[in-house]
């Protein structure tokens, strides 16, 4: 078990993640233990397991977690011409 002050976590986040890899890591606040970082072991995906253990909500939409993060709006235009067009008209005003 390794501990670093909250201080160091702030300041190098990803020193604290690589301590976490090789065991527990306990942050310090004023000299008392105040948070404890572990690596998750998972076969799985970490938010069904978070949602499982009851430390997160499930999502309300239904759609797939991809389309959420990136959701694309159809177009009735093909905005490679569009941009194409743009730059002829830009080059036309120089």
């Amino acid at each position: 078990m390794t501990s670093i002050t909250l201080t160091e976590l702030n300041q190098n986040p990803s020193r604290a993640t690589r301590l976490a890899d090789q065991g527990e890591v306990i942050v310090m606040r004023r000299g008392r233990a105040a948070y404890r970082i572990t690596r998750i072991e998972s076969s799985g995906d970490p938010l069904d397991e978070l949602v499982d253990t009851g430390l997160a909500r499930p999502s309300r939409s239904t759609a797939p977690r991809s389309a959420r993060r990136f959701p694309t709006l159809p177009t009735e235009i093909d905005l490679g011409t569009a941009l194409d067009a743009e730059r002829a008209r830009l080059d036309g005003l120089i």
